[in-house]
């Protein structure tokens, strides 16, 4: 059976997925490298070989490069940032981040229709995605900061505001300076969320649109409720599937056990 590994390459960590095998890793973007060899060895021991690695990547070009020749040492063939299916109407298409084209290509072949793309990691992108006949349309979007970006940026640029780690939950009656930047990161994510959803499927006309919903602070609009009373599909592999239709291994999506 073919087997692809998909590798998704983020501001602090790298996803790993082997299609096609019931393997995937979750690593540290810092070291990369290093941790990314001892996976893949060991991988390789178990008798895991894929046909192919598909890697996307917001990291530098160095650090690009180092995991391309790691990948290198242990796939067969590693192609890097393959063509997205979907027609980009950004203004000037070079410059959107591949990671929201691949999200949005996800969503675009699982749901067959028009979404509101959410992707909540050190970043929130919230993009459209436009079906428009059998095509698929990527329409633009927003960007705004992570809960871990807005705690990083009150500690930062304040003097006596003190460092903390962001929850999901908070209050906006904070009765300490602490409940009160925990809430304010908390309740101002899951708001700004909710506002850029609704903003953006009025703009870009797709007012029934659901929401798919991926990254690693999905949490934070999920708990205690979910953010948006939208039909909501949460996929935490949207950006891997949309590097496995990108590369062109879009069969392996037809085992729903392989996804998991």
């Amino acid at each position: 059976m073919t087997t692809v590994l998909t590798v998704d390459v983020g501001n602090s960590r790298v996803k790993l997925r082997l299609w096609g095998a019931r393997a995937a890793a979750d690593l540290p973007v810092r070291g990369v490298e290093r941790r990314l060899g001892k996976l893949l060895d060991g991988w390789r021991e178990e008798g895991l070989s894929p046909d192919a690695a598909l890697l996307t990547s917001v990291a530098t070009p160095e650090r690009t490069r180092a995991i391309v020749r790691v990948l290198g040492d242990f796939c067969r063939s590693v192609v890097l940032d393959p063509e997205p299916p979907l027609e980009n109407r950004y203004e000037r298409p070079e410059e959107v981040g591949r990671d929201r084209l691949y999200a949005a290509s996800g969503a675009y072949v699982l749901l067959g229709r028009s979404a509101v793309v959410v992707d909540a990691g050190t970043a929130l992108t919230v993009d459209a995605l436009r079906v428009e006949g059998s095509k698929g349309v990527f329409c633009g979007g927003s960007i705004f900061p992570g809960p871990e970006l807005l705690a990083q940026a009150l500690a930062r640029r304040t003097a006596k505001l003190p460092r903390f780690v962001p929850e999901p939950w908070g209050r906006a009656c904070g009765r300490s300076t602490l409940d009160a930047l925990r809430g304010g990161v908390a309740l101002g994510f899951r708001g700004a969320a909710s506002w850029l959803v609704e903003s953006l499927a009025r703009e870009a006309e797709i007012e029934q649109a659901p929401v798919v919903l991926t990254g690693g602070a999905r949490r934070f609009l999920l708990e205690p409720f979910p953010f948006t009373e939208r039909e909501l599909r949460v996929e935490p592999d949207l950006v891997a599937v949309g590097l496995l239709v990108s590369g062109g291994f879009g069969e392996l999506l037809d085992s729903r056990e392989e996804r998991g």
